[in-house]
């Protein structure tokens, strides 16, 4: 061209563009495969995907599929009939994760065998990029060989000052026990483990589940005291900027709501909760939802509305899109499939969801975000 565009311009422009699509322009020519593999192209891609391309997905996991292929990651579209088939990560073995964690384009696998005092039964951390189908094993924790008996929690999330995705391994003990917490954290950028510094008190606590809920740039957990006689639950945080632990208080109704579970998650930007109102062994479920208002104020907690579940006799719940839906689990009995419906707090109506195959567990529940993060990283391997 006689009057090519100016660089700028040129960056801005594929800035805009889907991953697909800049997938294919890297073999235009070697000045934008420069370009859209650099790590400040790759970040610029991200955020403009965050402000554009605000969809929500749902990652399932097949359990009865035994292939390449048991993901789907559900697009919404207000009723999930839409789907994309995932190939499996290569370096992984089918069905070994344990849990799964997911953070603005990337997905956190961690194994059943993640660590042990043998060495044989050590697998690796595994980060994924489905977008752009490649992943990459994370290096050997510095943290090998524990003792038993001990509890593994991981964190997964992004710092947004200094633009880096990072991973929380710790390790605690029952209150019996005299043996030190242990964490460490992992920075992509660094591509290497950092051993953590944790004070006593921060690890009083029991996971009621090991699922995170990463909001205002730091992973959540539901705890409660391990100290005898102590019941009343609280949150405990691991902030990803300053890389420190921190305990935010619960409402007394809800911390002190023993034999009804609580659990986690994030709606429209904000903490939520969702509330088993029924003691354990209870057969008519109801839930009902909270949204924390104010991030880090305790009386800003406000309840949102209340789903009965109409006598299911098991039930899952995942709140997504801002509270306008809820898709929720049912289970008449364990030789049954499971059906998957949407219940809409306005109408108090349940629909049967379309899209999702088979049986199998929802691993991720946040706005999803194509991304080419990833890309620049020497180490991936292609799915």
């Amino acid at each position: 061209m006689s009057n090519p565009l100016p660089r700028d311009l040129w960056t801005e422009i594929l800035v805009s563009l889907p991953v697909k699509s800049l997938l294919r322009f890297q073999c235009v020519c070697k000045s934008w495969k420069s370009l859209i593999s650099t790590p400040t192209f790759i970040s610029m891609h991200t955020q403009h995907s965050e402000s554009v391309h605000n969809y929500t997905h749902l990652l399932h996991y097949n359990s009865y599929r035994n292939s390449k292929t048991p993901y789907q990651l559900l697009h919404t579209d207000g009723s999930f009939n839409e789907s994309q088939e995932l190939e499996y990560p290569c370096q992984m073995r089918c069905g070994d994760h344990q849990f799964v964690h997911d953070c603005k384009g990337l997905i956190l696998f961690t194994t059943v065998n993640e660590v042990g005092p043998d060495d044989n039964r050590f697998e690796p951390l595994t980060l994924w990029n489905p977008a752009i189908r490649m992943s990459m094993t994370l290096p050997r924790p510095r943290i090998n060989d524990v003792p038993e008996p001990k509890y593994c929690i991981h964190g997964f999330g992004f710092d947004q000052t200094s633009n880096d995705y990072k991973v929380l391994r710790m390790f605690y003990h029952n209150y019996a026990s005299s043996r030190p917490t242990q964490a460490e954290l992992y920075r992509l950028r660094t591509g290497a483990w950092e051993t953590l510094m944790v004070a006593e008190d921060s690890f009083q606590y029991y996971f009621s589940t090991k699922m995170q809920a990463f909001v205002n740039g730091a992973s959540h957990w539901v705890v409660w005291p391990m100290a005898p006689g102590s019941r009343k639950r609280a949150v405990l945080l691991f902030d990803m900027f300053d890389e420190e632990f921190r305990v935010m208080k619960l409402p007394d109704h809800l911390s002190l709501g023993w034999g009804r579970s609580i659990g986690l998650g994030v709606s429209g930007g904000l903490l939520s909760l969702m509330e088993n109102n029924n003691p354990y062994g209870s057969v008519n479920l109801s839930y009902s939802i909270w949204l924390m208002k104010e991030y880090g104020v305790v009386e800003s907690w406000t309840k949102q509305f209340t789903i009965d579940l109409e006598g299911w006799s098991y039930g899952r719940i995942f709140l997504f899109r801002n509270n306008e839906k809820v898709l929720a689990w049912n289970r008449k009995n364990e030789r049954e499939s499971e059906e998957s419906v949407l219940y809409d707090p306005k109408t108090h109506r349940f629909i049967k969801v379309g899209g999702i195959k088979g049986k199998g567990y929802l691993l991720g529940k946040n706005t999803f975000v194509e991304s080419l993060v990833l890309l620049d990283k020497l180490n991936h391997i292609q799915t």
